[in-house]
């Protein structure tokens, strides 16, 4: 049984309109982002991003795991609907509650008692988030990505200028609490304005008790991986103070957005499309590898480049006191590679029930982390980022067999697919700092920016294009125009 062509026009139906919601979401964070960087201290912002670890669980725990199940079910009921409802409306409510009770004792686990309140604020933005959970889960189920766009772009804007507009009123760090209230709230009332359902009451045990082992694994699994990049923020936090996670979350937020405006619009395209493959091996393993592909062409530049870039991008941006999240930005780049893969293995294995095979890499991955962290913290920034990156190619090699063994496609074919991109990328590199030899001959920064954008990009675009080869580049361009007459039609 091959894709069916229906399904291949959503899907890229699905990719296009996840560009523009992730365009907008990326855009209004960014803008939003380099002005608090401009208005609020290191230390807010450091405070912060710790003080949000507990919101970040709470969500997790409350939507996280159960919302998987409207995925994978062949038809949703609405005894099925109705019990992941109110149990992730329960689990929330109880997160919160217990975010107000412990607030002090989760704040010295963290490392900053003086965030006490603001952990508990955060906390009761979860049951916000979970009253939207199941309405946006079934939307992208339908490939509803047109619709949800809608939902990034209000939150992004209102959002982030409520978040301006009291940071220049003196709010401090709760300017960013306001932002964060504001945004999941927009996003909840969107999510149900897209998707018109209204739960009921047939809440089931029963039903409940079959759902657990896979939503068990699943919220367990995005609890791991979020522990992996969050404890980086707790061994900072702990080791060098609020300003130092300030300076390192500013170079991984910096990298994240362009990971994050380049891959989840495929990522969150790759569950709903790989599950409807699951019975079909062969056409799981075509749509895997091709998703992976493209995501890898688009990402790669995009990420390196700002690498390559970010000793001039980085103080034109942020401001002159966040030079030093660059040489901290300039290493988390090399993430390029298991940034192209990470984002794709957990919904291939959502897809087919293999959860926990997500499971025990997280654990490693983890535990890699807080080891290899820990270890380098007494010696900076650079050395956390360096440490993370070590451990990240490290697991790189557990990932890929564990996958093979879960959907047998071979680590070779994966890596296969994303060597064009990689090839083309260190190519683009190479002139890109070439030109930088050069740098002093420029007007400006801003000059040479441009130019160096220009340059890598011209290079980027003609290696790949020649490293792929006709026949990929024919059957690229018949899949757009077979797209665009599908829209024109």
């Amino acid at each position: 049984m091959q894709r069916s062509p229906r399904l291949s026009r959503r899907a890229s139906a699905s990719v296009l309109w996840s560009f523009v919601r992730f365009a907008s979401d990326q855009m209004f964070n960014f803008l939003v982002f380099v002005t608090m960087a401009r208005l609020l201290p290191t230390e807010d912002f450091g405070l912060f991003i710790v003080a949000l670890v507990y919101a970040e669980v709470g969500k997790i725990i409350a939507s996280g795991g159960l919302v998987s199940s409207l995925y994978r079910a062949p038809e949703i009921t609405p005894t099925l609907a109705d019990t992941v409802f109110w149990s992730n409306l329960l689990l929330a409510f109880i997160v919160a509650v217990a975010g107000l009770v412990l607030q002090g004792q989760i704040a010295s686990a963290l490392g900053r008692p003086e965030g006490a309140s603001v952990i508990a604020a955060l906390g009761f933005v979860v049951p916000i988030t979970a009253l939207g959970a199941s309405h946006m889960s079934r939307n992208l189920r339908d490939f509803g990505h047109k619709s949800l766009a809608l939902r990034s772009l209000l939150s992004g804007v209102i959002g982030g200028g409520l978040a301006i507009l009291a940071a220049l009123n003196g709010f401090g760090v709760w300017s960013l609490v306001v932002q964060r209230y504001v945004t999941e709230t927009i996003s909840t009332i969107v999510a149900w304005m897209a998707f018109r359902w209204r739960p009921g009451f047939q809440f089931s045990l029963q039903t409940l008790r079959r759902q657990l082992p896979l939503g068990g694994n699943v919220a367990a699994s995005q609890l791991v991986i979020l522990f992996i990049s969050r404890s980086q923020d707790v061994i900072v936090s702990r080791s060098l103070g609020a300003s130092a996670v300030g300076i390192y979350r500013t170079a991984w937020k910096s990298v994240e957005l362009i990971a994050q405006g380049t891959i989840m619009p495929f990522s969150t395209v790759s569950l709903p499309t790989l599950a409807k493959l699951q019975s079909d091996p062969a056409a799981f393993r075509n749509a895997y590898l091709r998703i992976v592909a493209v995501s890898a062409a688009i990402s790669f530049p995009c990420i390196v480049g700002f690498g390559l870039l970010a000793d001039q991008l980085i103080p034109l941006i942020y401001g002159a006191q966040w030079e030093p999240s660059v040489p901290v930005a300039q290493v988390l780049t090399f993430l390029v590679v298991p940034y192209a893969l990470n984002f794709f293995a957990d919904p291939a294995l959502t897809a087919i029930g293999r959860a926990d095979v997500i499971f025990r890499l997280a654990l490693v991955q983890l535990a890699g982390t807080v080891v290899f962290c820990s270890l380098a913290a007494p010696f900076g920034l650079t050395a956390v980022a360096m440490a993370y990156v070590v451990r990240s190619y490290l697991t790189l090699a557990l990932q890929l067999w564990l996958f093979n063994r879960a959907t047998s496609v071979r680590p070779l074919v994966v890596l296969r697919a994303i060597a064009p991109p990689v090839a083309a990328v260190a190519t683009m590199a190479v002139a890109v700092l070439l030109l930088g030899l050069a740098k002093s001959q420029f007007a400006n920064a801003w000059v040479f920016v441009v130019c160096a954008a220009l340059l890598g990009a011209a290079v980027y675009g003609l290696a790949l294009g020649l490293m792929v080869g006709a026949k990929v580049r024919g059957q690229a361009l018949a899949h757009v125009r077979g797209f665009i007459a599908e829209r024109r039609g």
